[in-house]
């Protein structure tokens, strides 16, 4: 098969590109033709007339659609497959697709056609307010880059959009990695039927045979407030028994470093932004992985890695971990925002070994049967296969 795959990179590094590149090495590996369209946010250049101009281009790139046209022509793919499609790359390349007769499908790794954040997240909370509306609370709110006039902007992209029924019309299948998420935009007028759930994978051989080795807590992932840092550092006030690793970057590092040392927090090593190897290297050795997000996850890659090595997960019961997380099976939920159920969580995967034990070998098992590259590769292909048959 023939695919052309897009993604548009944010300025900011994150799972979605993980996800993006990890689907076109495994769309190779099984033998299919893939060609590759790639814009970044980097391109929006520092500076008011250059922020103006891309402005005048966020609701439709006339340069992105002529160059998918171009590609579609040359290559002619069987299917598009798009990742993200914002800032700079515009949903015009849906409609360069739709013109050329190629079937589209996105992926939904976040909320962004409903929340300008993507996140459904303002003031600490979770926040629905824009779901079914105009957006009109996320401008208000400023909750894109904490600016009026960006979000604004945001909001009348995104808007404009549901006005021309792009999603409706020119999109003709969506994946999303949870069920929570499909219901979401099903709630906000996407017909179900456009939906196909495709969990998140991760490679597998290289994390086998390491359950029960870990002698440590792990988090992984951006260092921002959404992420449930704050709950996470306050739980481990209390826990000695067991080192907490924090792998990341983002916003909140100097906060949690200055948290950590003002608070006696021995226990506590912040690793920093890890890659390859040494990123392995931490997963694979710790005991259980935390994520503890107080915002509405999609599915979080790093989670199909700790199953394939066999490590439990500790979840906040919130939203899509509590599918993805089988609270007594695969790992452990604590009650949402409480950082003493999430202590008492902690203790339980420590002291109770028969119990985590069990954790692990779930963990490995339904990682083999939901969550590696060939669940993933067969589900990609039920929705590519459905959509070039009737074309």
């Amino acid at each position: 098969m023939r695919i052309l795959i897009g993604h548009n990179y944010y300025q900011q590094p994150g799972g979605e590109d993980a996800v993006f590149r990890s689907e076109i090495a495994m769309l190779k590996n099984f033998g299919h033709d893939v060609c590759v369209y790639e814009r970044h946010n980097d391109e929006i250049k520092p500076g008011i007339l250059s922020r103006i101009s891309h402005a005048a281009s966020l609701r439709f790139s006339k340069t992105s659609y002529g160059q998918v046209r171009s590609l579609i022509r040359s290559f002619k793919p069987d299917v598009a497959h798009f990742h993200n499609v914002f800032f700079v790359m515009t949903p015009a390349v849906l409609y360069a697709c739709k013109d050329e007769g190629v079937p589209v499908v996105v992926s939904l790794h976040n909320f962004r056609l409903m929340c300008i954040n993507g996140l459904f997240f303002r003031d600490g909370k979770p926040c629905e307010d824009c779901l079914n509306g105009p957006r009109v609370a996320g401008i208000i709110h400023k909750c894109y880059r904490d600016s009026l006039a960006f979000s604004a902007l945001a909001a009348d992209m995104i808007n404009y959009h549901w006005r021309c029924k792009t999603w409706d019309n020119v999109v003709d299948r969506f994946v999303v990695a949870t069920e929570f998420t499909r219901n979401k935009y099903v709630q906000a007028g996407i017909p179900s039927a456009k939906f196909t759930v495709v969990p998140n994978f991760a490679e597998g051989p290289s994390y086998h045979g390491t359950q029960g080795k870990g002698d440590y807590a792990l988090y992984v992932g951006r260092l921002s407030r959404e992420k449930g840092i704050d709950i996470l550092l306050q739980a481990w006030r209390t826990i000695k028994e067991i080192p907490l690793y924090i792998a990341g970057q983002g916003p909140m590092q100097k906060e949690i470093e200055a948290y950590i040392k003002d608070h006696g927090l021995a226990n506590v090593r912040m690793l920093g932004f890890l890659q390859n190897d040494n990123y392995s290297k931490a997963l694979t050795r710790a005991k259980f992985l935390i994520v503890p997000s107080v915002c509405y996850e999609n599915f979080p890659r790093v989670v199909a890695e700790a199953f394939a090595c066999g490590i439990p997960v500790l979840a906040n019961r919130l939203g899509t971990m509590q599918e993805i997380v089988e609270d007594g099976r695969t790992g452990l939920l604590f009650s949402n925002g409480d950082p003493q159920d999430l202590a008492a969580k902690a203790m339980d995967m420590v002291l109770d070994e028969n119990r985590y034990t069990l954790l692990s070998a779930n963990a490995r098992h339904v990682y083999d049967l939901k969550y590696s590259p060939a669940r993933h590769y067969e589900g990609l292909m039920s929705v590519y296969q459905g959509l070039t048959v009737h074309a």
